[in-house]
């Protein structure tokens, strides 16, 4: 599991961020996180899998094995796969619908709109970049004002190019950004009096 971000990558993303907001009055704000959910439902399936795996061994060995160390060694079979799966992404993947995925990214991807404030700006021109890396989905969330203000063809091409992604990463995002300035500087310029309501700075959750 990721623990940490590449700083140059931070780096990469808050320029371009800084510079998108220089050209227009929109408010973005990136947050990308390790992944979008517990996924213990995973790591259990995991953990059963390979106990169930060694109770055959256990079960068709031809050496005799007592009744007692056979509890014992699927009990420890057990405990391992869950260690084991806590630590993949891959199998978490595996053991997992994309639908799932899916659905845990759009969750949280909206509670992360209303957490960081970005549903109560002035001018409703907040916009959330998310991303979150177990999944590799990318998650646009755009206020109201955003929405009004873009042509939904164009809005519409750019977005969902970044997250039909099924392998999205933090260049990804660094392409999304890129590729929506000039349409929020054409749609929603920047005027003199214009104040940051946000940090530029993306933020990462390891957890």
């Amino acid at each position: 599991m990721t623990k940490q971000l590449d700083p140059a990558v931070v780096s990469s993303l808050g320029d371009a961020v800084r510079e998108l907001e220089q050209q227009s009055c929109a408010e973005v704000v990136v947050e990308v996180r390790a992944r979008s959910g517990s996924y213990a439902h995973a790591d259990a399936r995991f953990a059963a899998i390979l106990a169930f795996a060694g109770l055959l061994v256990l079960l068709f060995s031809p050496w005799p094995v007592k009744a007692f160390w056979v509890a014992v060694d699927v009990a420890v079979l057990y405990a391992i796969g869950v260690a084991v799966g806590r630590r993949s992404d891959r199998l978490r993947r595996l053991l997992t619908t994309e639908a799932d995925r899916a659905a845990r990214v759009r969750t949280v991807a909206t509670s992360v709109f209303f957490e960081r404030g970005i549903g109560n700006l002035e001018k409703e021109t907040g916009v959330l970049l998310y991303l979150s890396l177990l999944e590799k989905r990318i998650e646009v969330v755009p206020d109201h004002g955003v929405l009004k203000a873009v042509p939904h063809l164009q809005w519409n091409g750019i977005v969902n190019g970044a997250t039909a992604s099924r392998t999205a990463t933090v260049d990804t995002l660094l392409v999304l950004i890129r590729a929506l300035a000039p349409l929020l500087a054409q749609c929603l310029p920047g005027r003199a009096g214009d104040r940051e309501e946000l940090p530029d700075a993306p933020r990462f959750i390891a957890e």
